[in-house]
């Protein structure tokens, strides 16, 4: 008789606790036009940066019935120059503007690591980065996004994709 009370313990536990049957995780988009940057001290090229990937994933919280995605960027980053010294300050963005309910908007993130030698590269990953996705909406979008002054943005134009 007990292992028949657990039993069903179970089963209506199981039900009770309003998993979804689908969990949604967003897309993840690297934006091309936006993924690397060379960052100049006067005339001479600093470093070369490029968003080169992602670490994440997703959880659901049944307290608030919703799902949280968690996305770490990775970045190569690679010294050109003595110019501007050894220090590097990358700045990017974790974008979510382009869906039809924003969330977050466009949630700018920066760190800063040191580069030793000229030519040397690097691999960092960036801060993690937290979304809360409205569950049983499929199809949100998180774009990572370097943050690029006016003249970042022509310059990367001029060199084209082939970084």
């Amino acid at each position: 008789m007990l292992k028949k009370i657990v039993s069903v313990s179970v089963i209506l536990l199981a039900s009770c606790s309003h998993r979804p049957d689908i969990l949604y995780c967003p897309n993840v988009v690297i934006t091309p036009e936006y993924s690397h940057v060379t960052a100049f001290y006067g005339d001479q090229p600093q470093f070369r940066a490029e968003l080169i990937g992602y670490e994440g994933y997703c959880r659901y919280n049944p307290k608030n019935g919703q799902t949280t995605a968690k996305v770490s960027p990775i970045f190569e980053i690679a010294r050109l120059t003595d110019a501007g010294g050894k220090k590097v300050n990358i700045s990017y963005y974790a974008n979510t503007s382009y869906n039809p309910n924003p969330l977050m908007g466009r949630q700018p993130h920066s760190f800063s690591t040191r580069i030793e030698n000229v030519g040397e590269k690097t691999m960092v990953t960036g801060d993690e980065i937290s979304v809360t996705i409205p569950n049983g909406e499929p199809g949100y979008q998180i774009n990572l996004e370097m943050a690029l002054s006016k003249n970042q943005y022509l310059y990367n134009q001029q060199q084209g994709l082939a970084f």
